[in-house]
């Protein structure tokens, strides 16, 4: 994919204070969580609705997608087209596990000129552990991210970044596996319409949001075959998650949509890296866990 680094990607106080809400909260780049910059979406317009279709028919065979049904379509057109194709993927029977958010770090949003938050919506995950053939995934990609847990509704267009925690019922390590699927190049709205790339997720171990003083100090460390290849801290890479999924619920919200209970939401990559045969991956994730992932 051309289109790098981030849409998929895509970084406190040192006291303890008595609740994790009392954390002081800061987006990478940024001081506090500012409005979105569209408004509220209805229905399809003509241009969207033939892009959808286009996408659907090429996820149902093996066609090639024709890139000219995107070509004149921004990023509110791939945010309608990709909440098209997830109703009709829900209401086929399948069933959504969470949403991903993306531009969560400033750099990736001073790279497309728009600062406001993507989501992908989530079909399939996996447990710590899990094991798959490198080649059943087109271009495949691991991406370390935290994996939150719902634990009651996140709904509304300007949701206190400061009251999410308290509806966070837990942590993990995390993974998103991605897919190359459409050449999307550099068109936005064809990524964002192709839910972001996103394959999977694999969840690891965790705890409780609460038992994290600061999760922005969170250390990232990524082993390949146990071999560190990457370590971060979190605030370097990607915005605060409490203010990630805030901003989240706001793109929802144009659409009818919003974070349930029990849904899984991963709030920006720190690192990609594409996977081979032969590869095992640990991410370890400081006061939080760890995850795994091998590929045959």
């Amino acid at each position: 994919m051309n289109f790098q680094p981030v849409i998929s990607l895509g970084p406190g106080d040192e006291h303890s204070p008595k609740s994790v809400s009392a954390l002081p909260i800061r987006a990478n780049g940024q001081e506090s969580a500012a409005p979105t910059t569209f408004g509220l979406v209805n229905s399809l317009n003509s241009s969207q609705t033939h892009a959808a279709n286009v996408l659907w028919d090429y996820y149902q065979s093996d066609k090639t997608l024709p890139e000219e049904a995107f070509a004149d379509l921004d990023f509110s057109d791939g945010l309608a087209i990709q909440a098209e194709i997830r109703r009709r993927r829900v209401e086929s029977g399948l069933t959504q596990i969470g949403w991903k958010v993306g531009l969560t770090s400033d750099r990736a949003r001073k790279q497309v000129g728009i600062d406001d938050r993507p989501f992908g919506h989530l079909m399939r995950s996996f447990d710590s552990g899990v094991s798959m053939p490198a080649n059943s995934v087109a271009g495949a990609t691991i991406e370390p991210e935290m994996c939150f847990t719902i634990g009651a509704t996140i709904a509304g267009p300007d949701v206190d970044p400061q009251t999410i925690p308290d509806r966070i019922a837990r942590v993990a390590a995390g993974y998103e596996l991605n897919e190359r699927r459409a050449v999307v190049g550099g068109n936005l709205a064809m990524l964002i319409a192709d839910n972001l790339t996103n394959w999977a997720i694999v969840e690891g171990s965790g705890v409780p949001v609460s038992d994290v003083q600061d999760i922005d100090e969170t250390e990232i460390v990524l082993y390949r075959n146990d071999e560190e290849c990457f370590r971060c801290v979190h605030r370097d890479e990607v915005d605060n998650p409490f203010i990630s999924i805030s901003r989240l619920a706001a793109t929802l919200h144009r659409f009818g949509l919003s974070l349930e209970a029990g849904q899984k939401v991963i709030t920006g990559a720190y690192t990609r890296h594409k996977v081979e045969a032969g590869e095992h991956w640990v991410a370890e994730y400081s006061n939080i866990g760890r995850v795994e992932a091998s590929y045959t």
